[in-house]
């Protein structure tokens, strides 16, 4: 999947054209592993190493055949294209990331989002739609990702032909039909509207690509399930059993601790919404446990990147990787039975696993946590932890402070339930130990690592880092993050944007998809 732009010494047999980089990103939408493949038959037998992961993934025979589930929840607000436009002219470019776009809807917050999907070519096809939901399948399969919950929000768009349920149904039966879709209704939008709820739940039933048990019964998973009480559920699952669909309750809550024993009884299992902090990732660890107590039901535990929500505006402090790394952990050493990343999509909070990028659509700036979520999901799937085969480096860092001027906007900013940190992150993936070199203003910062996973941090400041593997004085590959960071000013927009904007690079080259 990897496309290359060399760091400063690369490999003379990576030294790939113009013409060929053009055709690998094309090829990113057909499958998401195939230009990592044409990489490979174009080395022409040189050893490739893939500069997005420091793994070689398994087969998607293996991940499928797992008893175990990764799914991704979709928010299919945020598709690859909303409107089939040139990527530099399209919806996301000219409204969405505009701090006067909609009107001026969104001015106060400085505009709806921070980051929008990779750019994709116009398409001359009259189903652009479908063709887009299937390469994102494609996507999310190359990294370990088993089934997509979706989040549905209205009637209209799981009943009707063109709506995204529907779509997206048929997408994953297109791709591969192993790969599942779970509906879930949102009760934070439907409230106690049963009647709603119910004609959701029915209209994924028919699908082959919806997820079904071994005996028969239609996963079903609800957002803030909480919101209504277990007699309310036990009448929506009775509405459907009428309807000849027999369902396997996995709700997810607000807090599924508080919940658990009141749902028990119509419950298959639960789930959580977690919350996209270290100290959240790591205190999950329990719950599997405490779930397969309550008359062995499973446990779908949330692994959550970052969540920073311009529209409100406010934000969780994620600390750089460390609470999505914190929660994979939490996931695998709690032996969880599911796992549901929070999110694939949703750009308005910025919690997207999905490749993301800004204006400027560059493709090598939002990719860390989408390509972390393939070694960490190979190790949940297969119950061994992978071998790495490459040395990896990965960044992750904000373009600006916490506590950067923000003229360009009128409200400010709110954290919750954490503090404030401002680091710039290197996460190396190492076959042997080495030295690890972060260079930001005139200044370079060194620690030891040893074979394996290695976290350093150092202070954010102004500049743009360079981010350095060495060994035995030597320095076996370097290469530069792909934003500018600026001071406590603000960036010159004038509004604030507290992403983690992320990166990788391998001694064959830089990640971009």
């Amino acid at each position: 999947m990897a496309i290359f732009n060399h760091p400063q010494v690369a490999p003379a047999s990576v030294d790939l054209s113009v013409s060929f980089k053009s055709t690998c990103r094309k090829m990113l939408l057909l499958a998401a592993s195939a230009c990592t493949l044409a990489l490979q038959a174009h080395a022409a037998g040189v050893d490739h190493q893939d500069a997005c992961i420091p793994i070689t993934m398994p087969s998607a025979d293996v991940l499928f055949n797992s008893p175990k589930k990764v799914f991704a929840h979709y928010f299919y607000m945020f598709p690859l294209s909303i409107d089939n436009k040139p990527s530099p002219q399209d919806y996301y470019n000219v409204q969405y990331l505009s701090k006067s776009g909609e009107s001026g809807k969104w001015a106060p917050q400085g505009g709806f989002l921070r980051q929008r999907p990779l750019g994709v070519p116009v398409s001359s096809a009259a189903n652009w739609r479908l063709l887009n939901m299937e390469n994102e399948v494609r996507m999310a399969i190359a990294r370990g990702i088993t089934g997509f919950t979706i989040d549905v929000l209205s009637v209209k768009e799981a009943t009707d032909n063109d709506g995204h349920l529907q779509m997206l149904l048929q997408a994953a039966q297109a791709v591969d039909p192993r790969f599942k879709i779970v509906v879930m209704p949102d009760i934070a939008m439907f409230k106690s509207d049963a009647d709603s709820v119910t004609k959701i739940i029915a209209s994924a039933a028919a699908s082959p690509a919806a997820y079904r048990l071994a005996d028969g019964r239609l996963v079903v998973t609800a957002f803030n399930a909480g919101g209504n009480a277990p007699e309310w559920w036990a009448s929506i699952i009775k509405r459907l059993g009428a309807q000849g669909i027999r369902i396997a309750f996995v709700p997810t809550f607000l807090g599924w601790r508080g919940n658990a024993t009141a749902f028990a009884d119509l419950s298959y299992g639960f789930g959580d919404w977690g919350t996209a902090t270290p100290r959240g990732g790591r205190d999950m660890q329990a719950d599997p446990d405490a779930a397969h107590a309550i008359s062995g039901k499973i446990y779908m535990m949330p692994v959550d990147p970052q969540q920073y929500r311009p529209k409100d505006p406010g934000y969780w402090e994620a600390e750089n990787s460390e609470a999505f790394r914190s929660a994979w952990t939490s996931a695998i050493a709690g032996n969880t039975d599911w796992v549901q990343i929070v999110t694939w999509s949703d750009f308005s909070e910025s919690s997207q696993i999905e490749p993301y990028t800004d204006t400027t659509l560059a493709r090598d700036i939002g990719t860390g946590y989408y390509d972390l979520n393939g070694y960490y999901s190979v190790w949940f799937l297969t119950g061994h932890q992978p071998t790495i085969t490459h040395d990896v480096l990965y960044y992750f860092y904000r373009r600006e402070p916490s506590n950067a001027g923000s003229p360009g906007q009128s409200l400010p900013i709110h954290i919750t339930n954490s503090t404030a940190k401002d680091d710039i992150e290197l996460v190396a993936f190492l076959t042997s130990p080495g030295t690890l070199k972060i260079t930001i203003g005139q200044k370079d910062y060194l620690q030891n690592a040893t074979t394996g996973i290695n976290s350093f941090r150092v202070p954010l400041q102004p500049g743009t880092p360079t981010f350095s593997l060495m060994r035995n004085g030597s320095t076996v590959f370097s290469f530069k993050g792909g934003v500018q960071i600026y001071g406590t000013s603000g960036i010159p927009s004038g509004v604030l944007d507290l992403t983690y904007w992320s990166g990788s690079a391998a001694q064959s080259g830089r990640c971009s998809l």
